[in-house]
């Protein structure tokens, strides 16, 4: 049936998107396209071509490429009926594909090719433009295609040039006062850092010199979540300041549109810049001031900033000469205030006692703890934001007393932001928790030897309500005599049984003996994670008795790997991915692949300490990032 998946996804009386009841007759090739911008869970673009009656639908993460040098990546999804080729408004949250759609262009297309392996088109489109080809590369868990520019487009598409790689930074020259005559532009210096933003397909990526002649990543600040979203598709690389508080002035556009603009002129560079969607509530582009004199200067000065950079309206983005005598900095007259008095921190946390040895067994320091949550902040910091936070600390390091701290309000900084949630059962009615969302905040976290961040399966929304569950955990406990062997191969059977209901999830250690399946999820009733994950622990003990059990009590967990479903409540919370352990040893949750649960066949092969961890970064990136980018799944409906 072509529209069966379709309809059995769809419930009629919550979404407004089209539902016929019955199937098309028409086959053959079609004519018609649109592209679709899905502001779901995650964002994206739906490509759908008309074929055999119905619009055959891929999913493509970051967009159209460009130009032929990029490949995307583009899922097929269920066929979807005609009447979606103009559909645009809001499907209800909870709903499968939750969120915002609009038409981001239509048009008609020539098939070239279409077959199980390859799919050729010339797009007729306002702004899809071309030939490009989708070549089929299943992955065994997804349908999965390469989408790509075709390099030979003829005289009328021409390709766009895709986002330079050699890109840096313009070094100004320090100038003790504005220089003299016309055409100069100058902007104000916020006193933050100054970064290269790369926004590619709708996702963000922030670096900057990292002072020794190198360049590192920077987290980007969760305010800035949706800042890659807000640019749409298509690749840009700007020229911006990030302040200390995690807001993002925007002063250059390096390429845009797929032109490279280095060697523009900086007045026509600015055009380009306020052409674009850069107003929103923590970025927003840098004012520039024609020919401004020293009375800007004396305005920086009287509100404490640090300086103001002039630039020649006619001047290139020129960094083969350094310093470029185009590009003049000129500091205020008063210095500025220092931000700390601490010599190690990050931002406004300082750490105290930085040589206290909070790991005696490895030596591992306060400071190595810091350095351990500043080397993962850019991955880990997303999967924590808006969840309220409960620490665990060790004052006087592991193997001495700890304590659970939900409640900060009689010490956390003002710049930490709280929350007051319910605690049902607790000391209090509510509580005042962290809401970790900045690099400072983990660093304030490190230095109250807070070793384990905790948090729960569902985020708070704009004045702090409870939103529902976004998550749902399997948390593979083993038992005495067991280990996470034998987790590792319960996880291959709970995945089977995931797969029956078109499920998927991803997995990461404990950072203990244990391993967690995580699923992205969206749900209406906040019980609704729960039952299923309750279900599923069920169905699992049932076939596996002897290996699996989904009852707590620890009698009849010896030899077996508890299914501890009851990490799904809302009152409860689980170890955070990238967060320390009060082990021995500086254990980390750690996300892991299916390859490597596969081949576990010791417990030492999915042991990882904070050591480990960068590696693992640079090899893998953040394995548990379709968590935050992939569409949320609908849980199938009890029975």
């Amino acid at each position: 049936m072509p529209l069966e998946d379709y309809r059995r996804k769809r419930d009629p009386q919550r979404t407004p998107e089209p539902i016929p009841e019955t199937d098309p007759e028409a086959s053959g090739a079609g004519e018609r396209f649109v592209i679709q911008e899905h502001h779901a869970t995650a964002l994206h673009w739906d490509l759908r071509l008309e074929r055999d009656g119905v619009l055959a639908s891929w999913a493509v993460p970051k967009g159209l490429p460009t130009d032929p040098s990029t490949v995307r990546m583009a899922i097929r999804t269920e066929d979807h009926p005609m009447e979606y080729l103009d559909f645009a408004g809001d499907i209800p949250s909870g709903e499968y594909g939750g969120g915002h759609m609009s038409v981001w262009d239509s048009g008609r297309y020539e098939t070239e090719k279409w077959n199980d392996r390859e799919v050729a088109v010339v797009l007729h489109g306002e702004r899809a433009q071309g030939r490009f080809v989708l070549l089929h590369r299943p992955d065994g868990k997804r349908d999965t295609w390469l989408l790509r520019r075709a390099k030979d487009q003829g005289d009328d598409s021409p390709s766009g040039e895709p986002l330079p790689h050699d890109a840096a930074l313009v070094e100004p020259t320090p100038a003790d006062a504005l220089p003299d005559g016309p055409g100069w532009w100058i902007r104000v210096r916020f006193g933050g850092r100054r970064v290269l933003v790369r926004s590619d397909g709708g996702r963000a990526t922030l670096t900057g010199p990292d002072g020794a002649g190198g360049w590192q990543d920077i987290a980007l600040p969760p305010q800035l979540r949706r800042f890659g979203p807000s640019l749409g598709a298509g690749g840009h690389l700007l020229d911006a300041e990030l302040t200390t508080g995690g807001d993002l002035w925007i002063s250059d556009v390096l390429h845009t549109g797929g032109e490279d603009l280095r060697d523009r002129p900086l007045r026509e560079r600015r055009e380009r810049l306020d052409a674009l969607p850069l107003d929103g509530p923590h970025w927003k582009v840098a004012p520039v001031y024609p020919d401004a004199g020293p009375e800007l200067l004396d305005a920086v000065t009287a509100q404490g900033l640090p300086s103001v950079v002039a630039v020649r309206e006619d001047s290139a983005y020129r960094t083969d000469v350094v310093p470029d005598p185009d590009w003049v900095e000129v500091p205020a007259a008063a210095p500025r205030r220092p931000a700390g008095t601490g010599p190690l921190g990050a931002g406004r946390a300082r750490l105290t006692n930085p040589d206290k040895v909070l790991y005696p067994r490895t030596g591992t320091t306060k400071t190595d703890v810091l350095a351990h949550y500043l080397a993962v902040a850019e991955v880990m910091l997303p999967h924590i934001a808006d969840r309220p936070l409960t620490m665990v600390r060790w004052p006087d390091g592991v193997g001495k007393p700890s304590f659970f701290e939900k409640n900060v309000a009689r010490h956390a900084p003002d710049w930490v932001r709280t929350a007051r949630v319910g605690t049902p059962g607790g000391r209090s009615e509510t509580a005042d928790f962290p809401v970790i969302d900045s690099v400072e905040g983990l660093a304030w976290a490190a230095n109250l030897a807070a070793l384990e961040l905790h948090v729960p399966q569902w985020r708070l929304g704009p004045r702090d309500g409870r939103h529902p569950p976004d998550l749902v955990v399997f948390d593979l406990d083993p038992g005495e005599g067991t280990s996470i062997v034998e987790c590792c191969r319960v996880a291959e059977w709970l995945d089977d049984v995931l797969a029956e209901h078109d499920l998927e999830a991803w997995p990461r250690t404990s950072g203990g003996k244990g391993l967690q399946l995580y699923i992205p999820v969206g749900v209406t009733r906040a019980e609704q994670t729960s039952e299923f994950a309750h279900d599923v622990a069920d169905r699992l003990a049932t076939d596996h008795p002897r290996e699996v059990v989904s009852v707590m009590a620890k009698a009849r967990r010896t030899g077996r790997v508890f299914v501890d479903w009851s990490q799904n409540n809302t009152a409860k919370t689980t170890i955070a991915s990238y967060s320390l352990r009060g082990r021995e040893r500086p254990t980390v949750a750690t996300p892991v692949t299916w390859d490597e649960v596969r081949a576990c066949h010791a417990a030492e092969d999915l042991r990882f300490v904070a050591d480990d961890i960068p590696a693992r970064l640079d090899r893998h990136g953040d394995l548990m990032a379709p968590l935050l980018d992939t569409e949320r799944f609908r849980l199938p409906r009890r029975t």
